[in-house]
């Protein structure tokens, strides 16, 4: 349902934020400068109307990059010998490093702990790490009936795919149920049609679950959902 997809984004961003406030540590006593760590996923799919920041998959490549403000001003990084970590581990560095492209580590759910060092900045050692966090992939029912509630017939339900390391949502393999019951489109596999009889009972629930997989690399996403039929009199 809506709702349940504004919930599930509103999360998301959450952890961003939360992720993108980490605080770097320097032995700088004054002037202390500030240091930007901004990265990006590709790989990860996301809906057009998705607002939110595509969040790495296991099979995602991210890239990063580093700016140092002083006094409200970029400084000038291209002498300075800059090293990058992944979970502790070195990824990359070297005079001028402030980008660095790489896979991510381990398994999701989790996150990423990426540092960048700077060993002699004016004489002081330069820290800055922040958490990323990788993620499965995820399969949201959408309905257009935010109560769950529902009188139509027939009622239409969209699935969405989230953050699965394709461009195009149409070559995913989307398997549908009502009741425990297989259920599927030919048309368009994003979508189900539920049609009920006409005998349907006001008030009968119907339990619907979607897995999205990608039979490129067996990655999936779950979600369920009930409604409820109330029958107009």
């Amino acid at each position: 349902m809506r709702v349940r997809v504004k919930i599930f984004l509103s999360m998301l961003a959450a952890a961003i934020f939360a992720v993108a406030i980490f605080p770097f540590e320097t032995n700088a006593q004054s002037a202390a400068p500030q240091m930007v760590v901004t990265w990006q996923a590709y790989g990860s799919y996301v809906p057009p109307e998705y607002g939110g920041k595509a969040l790495p998959n296991q099979e995602s490549e991210l890239t990063a990059s580093l700016e140092i403000l002083l006094n409200g001003k970029l400084v000038d990084l291209s002498k300075q010998t800059i090293y990058w970590y992944l979970n502790n581990t070195l990824i990359g560095g070297g005079a001028g490093k402030q980008y660095i492209v790489f896979s991510p580590f381990g398994t999701a759910p989790a996150f990423l702990a990426l540092k960048v060092e700077l060993p002699s900045y004016n004489g002081n050692l330069l820290l800055h790490q922040i958490q990323i966090p990788l993620v499965n992939p995820k399969a949201v029912i959408d309905t257009p009936h935010p109560t769950g509630r529902f009188s139509g017939n027939p009622i239409t339900l969209q699935g969405t795919p989230y953050f699965f390391y394709t461009s195009d949502p149409g070559t995913l393999s989307y398997a549908w149920s009502v009741n425990s019951q297989t259920s599927a489109s030919a048309e368009n596999p994003q979508t189900l049609q539920i049609n009920l009889d006409p005998a349907t009972p006001s008030g009968s629930s119907l339990g619907v679950s979607l897995t999205i997989t990608d039979p490129n690399n067996s990655m999936s996403g779950s979600d369920s959902t009930n409604v409820i039929y109330v029958k107009q009199l």
